[in-house]
């Protein structure tokens, strides 16, 4: 009779030598990708403290950006409004220039009108003289009475433009020719060397400003010019005619 303990178990293969061999592990069931993820995943509970730590870094962003856009926008709207006061300062100086010149323009025609009053007041004058001149001229008016009364009306003239600042150049036959006050107009064969670069004739007087202290207007003249008589050319006698025995005509 054998003992219970020796025998192998029901089910048990029985290994040759009498011994009882292991069972093989038993073999679990079940999805192995979700054994998978969860072994790479973690616990839930840290999956649960990373989500939310990502959605605190999302919130603090959105305030940081939404300080940041209220900031942009205060600015902006100060720029706004600094630009708009730049505009009408801008505005008021353009008036203030343009006031500035109608009145600088206002006051040259008074300082315009206030240098040539004077001027015209002395042209008014010469024009009454003229006709009261006209209007009493004697049958009996000659040239020369002519040519004194023009020289008159000339000389107030003169005076008119020297209290201008004018006067007149009048050169002097005979003095030396000065390009600086004069210009030529032409040239006068001189009867002597002496003459040669001197004034032979006025054409037009010319006229001097005084405060400036330069001439306005040269006067016009005609320049002695002297050119040396050429040597005469020596004539050579005309040779005789020759001599000889002259042809006997042949009847």
């Amino acid at each position: 009779m054998h003992d219970v303990a020796d025998s192998p178990e029901e089910g048990t293969p029985a290994d040759p030598a009498g011994r009882a061999t292991e069972a093989p592990p038993e073999q679990t069931t079940g999805d192995p990708t979700r054994s998978e993820e969860t072994a790479v995943d973690g616990p839930p509970d840290s999956v649960e403290r990373h989500d939310d730590g990502l959605t605190g870094l999302v919130e603090r962003l959105g305030d940081e950006l939404a300080d940041v856009a209220d900031r942009l926008g205060g600015e902006l709207a100060a720029l706004r409004v600094e630009l708009a006061r730049s505009q009408d300062r801008a505005k008021a100086r353009e008036q203030v220039i343009d006031r500035l010149h109608e009145d600088n323009q206002r006051l040259r025609a008074g300082e315009r009108r206030l240098l040539l009053r004077p001027l015209l007041t002395d042209l008014q004058r010469l024009r009454h003289d003229l006709l009261r001149t006209a209007a009493g001229l004697p049958p009996t008016f000659d040239v020369a009475a002519a040519a004194d009364m023009l020289r008159s009306y000339a000389a107030n003239l003169e005076l008119t433009l020297e209290r201008g600042g004018i006067t007149v150049l009048s050169p002097t036959v005979g003095a030396t020719f000065d390009p600086s006050r004069q210009r030529a107009t032409g040239t006068v064969i001189a009867d002597d060397p002496g003459q040669d670069g001197t004034v032979a004739d006025v054409v037009l007087d010319g006229y001097h400003d005084v405060e400036a202290g330069r001439t306005v207007v040269p006067a016009a003249v005609r320049v002695h010019r002297w050119t040396a008589d050429p040597e005469p050319t020596a004539v050579e006698p005309a040779s005789p005619p020759e001599t000889g025995p002259q042809p006997t005509p042949t009847p």
